[in-house]
């Protein structure tokens, strides 16, 4: 592809946290605008090489983070800091009215019964907390509370037929609030 083509987007940051996940600067593009995008080129040495993107999200504090394929820890990502970031022709903003993370009421989830992938069976979902842009299902089983962050890495499944709700959680998580 003719690097006369690519879009210009920002440049990335620090490493954020510790999954390999970067801090993107964005100049004078929204994060809807590449949405669509897959892929991203990024500079270096001179050459604009492509970084499949696994995940993408906005961040009240970085801007936007970015998780790229392959690149798993902080040391991974480090040579990528204050690269600059391109986007390919074609990249499409989603359907008017279409949100990623839009379609379900976190409060349709209440009285649900959580699996875990690999923890097996966590509880029911008895609440939410968390903030609008960030929900948190409360799912309990006997004394035990555990909060699990609804984003879409962690929800698996949803049967909102037999009331099953299939998560992710991330290593450590459920062993935090079971107190192992």
């Amino acid at each position: 592809m003719p690097y006369s083509k690519l879009h210009p987007v920002g440049s990335l940051g620090k490493p954020w946290g510790n999954r390999g996940e970067l801090a993107l600067r964005l100049d004078g593009i929204n994060l809807a605008e590449i949405h669509g995008a897959g892929v991203l080129f990024v500079e270096l040495d001179g050459s604009r090489v492509p970084f499949f993107i696994s995940h993408i999200h906005e961040h009240p504090r970085a801007g936007a983070v970015v998780k790229f394929e392959d690149i798993d820890n902080p040391q991974a990502a480090a040579f990528l800091v204050n690269a600059p970031v391109f986007a390919p022709p074609g990249h499409e903003l989603p359907p008017e009215g279409e949100d990623e993370e839009e379609g379900l009421d976190p409060e349709e989830l209440i009285g649900m019964h959580v699996l875990d992938e690999e923890h097996g069976p966590l509880g029911e979902v008895v609440g939410t907390d968390g903030t609008e842009d960030h929900p948190v299902m409360v799912v309990r089983h006997g004394d035990h509370e555990i909060l699990i962050p609804m984003v879409e890495q962690m929800v698996v499944g949803i049967d909102l037929d037999s009331g099953h709700l299939v998560v992710r959680t991330p290593p450590g998580l459920v062993e935090l609030y079971r107190g192992h």
